[in-house]
C-alpha cells in the first residue's frame, strides 16, 4: 500500500504541471485520490486505495481512468490476496433547473485477481447531487455492476451516499459510505459489504 502511494505522489507531480499549462483549454483535468475500508458478512476485510485522472468537458461530462490496488485481510480459515483494478468511465451530469443535479455513467474494467488471472468488468450508476451549502453537498444514487463472463462471481447491487466538501475551488474532500449486495447465477447470496471511503479531488 505505501509503494502504491509512493507511485500516486509521483503521477500526480508529474500530471499536474502538464495538466494546468493551458488555461484557456475546454477541458478541466482533476485527480482524485482515494482510500476505503470494507468488510463482507463472512468477516472479510478489505483495504483499498485508488488513483484517478480525468478531464471535466463541455455539456457536464466527465472522462476519467481509474487505477488501484486492493487487499483482502481474510477471515479465520481463509487466506490474503492482493488484487487490482483499472476502469475507465464516462459521466454524464443533467442541469434539469432544480436544486438537484441527476448524473448517469458508465465504467468498464478490468479486474486482476490475486492468481494473476483476469476479467473484464461493467458497470451503470444513477444518482442525485444535492447542495447543502454553498460549500458542501450530498452525493446518493445507486450502481450495478457485473462481469462479462457469467463464470465470475463479480454481480452486484450497490447503493451509496457521499458527503462532499469544497475546502476552496481546486480541491475537494468526500466521505462515502456504501452498501452491496452480491447475485450469483441469479441468486441473491448472503454476502453483503459495507464501505466507508475518503477521498480527496483535485482541479486544475
Amino acid at each position: 500500500m505505501k509503494n502504491f502511494w509512493l507511485i500516486a505522489a509521483a503521477c500526480v507531480s508529474i500530471a499536474g504541471p502538464a495538466l494546468a499549462d493551458d488555461a484557456d483549454s475546454p477541458y478541466k483535468p482533476f485527480i482524485v485520490l482515494d482510500s476505503s475500508s470494507e468488510r463482507d458478512t463472512l468477516a472479510n476485510q478489505y483495504v483499498a486505495a485508488n488513483i484517478t485522472i480525468g478531464v471535466k468537458a463541455a455539456n457536464k461530462v466527465e472522462y476519467s481512468i481509474k487505477s488501484g490496488i486492493s487487499l483482502k485481510d481474510a477471515a479465520s480459515g481463509g487466506s490474503d490476496s492482493i488484487s487490482s483494478n483499472i476502469e475507465g468511465k464516462i459521466k454524464k451530469s443533467y442541469d434539469i433547473g432544480t436544486f438537484f443535479t441527476p448524473y448517469v455513467a458508465f465504467r468498464l474494467g478490468q479486474k486482476i485477481k490475486s492468481d494473476a488471472t483476469s476479467f473484464t468488468h461493467y458497470a451503470f450508476d444513477a444518482g442525485l447531487k444535492i447542495p447543502m451549502t454553498t460549500s458542501t453537498a450530498l452525493d446518493v444514487g445507486v450502481r450495478h455492476r457485473d462481469a462479462f463472463d457469467s463464470d465470475e462471481q463479480f454481480k452486484s447491487f450497490r447503493v451509496h451516499t457521499t458527503l462532499l466538501w469544497d475546502v476552496n475551488p481546486s480541491n475537494t474532500l468526500g466521505l462515502r459510505w456504501t452498501k452491496s449486495n452480491a447475485s450469483y447465477d441469479g441468486v441473491a447470496t448472503t454476502e453483503e459489504r459495507e464501505t466507508w471511503r475518503l477521498h480527496w479531488q483535485h482541479n486544475y
